[in-house]
């Protein structure tokens, strides 16, 4: 399944792309409990506040995650990770904002990859949830690319575990 599958699949929130960027709101999401491991990796996303990511399906089941990287591994390959459960059945999906450090909707934030900030899992998507937020960091932490939600891919993503950034 693509991301824009699943992201249609799951809401019909509008989401922007770099021309039309709003805001991307924040969330009221459960935090992830002292033993919630992350589906993808094991680690315990509770002891990385400002790395959390949160999959709250519609039944109140949260799948929490220690950065964005392993939330988008979950969503691109759910049988794996996620015990029987559909992208339909999800309510809301958050991110952590890396300036403000609260969860903000992971649809329409926007991820910078390739810079000097690393997460949890080593070589990061930070999310931001607008473009002048991801302009400045990616200044201010050399940034190599800014991506939207439908943009991330598998191949991205293990690639970012290798240290490679696909540029285009």
């Amino acid at each position: 399944m693509t991301l824009g599958l699943l992201l249609t699949s799951v809401t019909s929130l509008p989401t922007a792309g770099f021309a039309q960027q709003a805001v991307s709101p924040m969330l009221d999401l459960p935090m992830p409990g002292d033993r919630d491991a992350c589906p993808v990796c094991g680690m315990f996303p509770a002891r990385y506040p400002d790395w959390i990511a949160t999959v709250l399906f519609k039944d109140g089941h949260a799948d929490h995650f220690d950065g964005a990287k392993d939330l988008f591994k979950y969503l691109l390959d759910m049988p794996k990770y996620a015990s029987g459960r559909k992208a339909e059945g999800i309510d809301r999906m958050g991110v952590t904002d890396y300036y403000a450090t609260e969860r903000i909707d992971a649809r329409s934030a926007l991820y910078v990859m390739g810079s000097d900030v690393l997460g949890p899992m080593g070589h990061e998507l930070i999310p931001h949830p607008d473009r002048y937020d991801a302009d400045e960091f990616m200044k201010d932490h050399q940034g190599k690319r800014a991506v939207t939600f439908e943009e991330v891919t598998m191949a991205l993503l293990l690639g970012l575990d290798k240290g490679e950034f696909q540029l285009t």
